[in-house]
């Protein structure tokens, strides 16, 4: 006998999505590795933030600097989504991005000014190449949990 209540407790890997949401609409949960933790999101420390300061010595204030946090995806190295990681690096654009559970927890975090800090180093071994864990800094990440399903 299946129970409704227990089912609306697990987590279904088929209802998250990660989705790049400037330049173009774009779902990046394809080829995430999930043989182990493949998402992390943190809470950055605004004080290791870097501070604009223009010519004049005025400096640029962020009332979003307490919600700057950090996000790592860890990708296997054939995902889709590598290359297009890879492409918003090199061009220095900044997108928005979307993470959304519909399974248990269900979950939203949304934020519209990222950027990937860190890119990930090139790991070749005996059995090729490794694990792309891909670092983006989100200036705004607003998140909610939506309560039960």
């Amino acid at each position: 006998m299946s129970s409704k209540w227990f089912d609306k407790r697990l987590f279904d890997i088929e209802k998250l999505t990660i989705t790049l949401l400037t330049p173009i609409p774009l779902d990046i949960t394809a080829g995430l590795v999930l043989e182990d933790s493949f998402l992390k999101i943190q809470k950055e420390d605004p004080k290791l933030i870097k501070v604009k300061v223009g010519l004049g010595g005025e400096t640029l204030l962020n009332e979003n600097l307490n919600n700057v946090h950090s996000a790592e995806l860890h990708y296997l190295p054939s995902a889709t989504a590598v290359s297009e990681l890879d492409l918003l690096k090199k061009a220095g654009t900044r997108f928005g991005i979307l993470f959304q559970n519909n399974s248990s927890p269900r979950y939203k975090g949304m934020a519209s000014d990222c950027r990937i800090s860190e890119k990930p180093p090139l790991n070749v071994g005996v059995k090729g190449f490794g694990t792309s864990v891909w670092k983006i800094l989100m200036a705004d990440y607003i998140e909610i949990y939506l309560g039960s399903i």
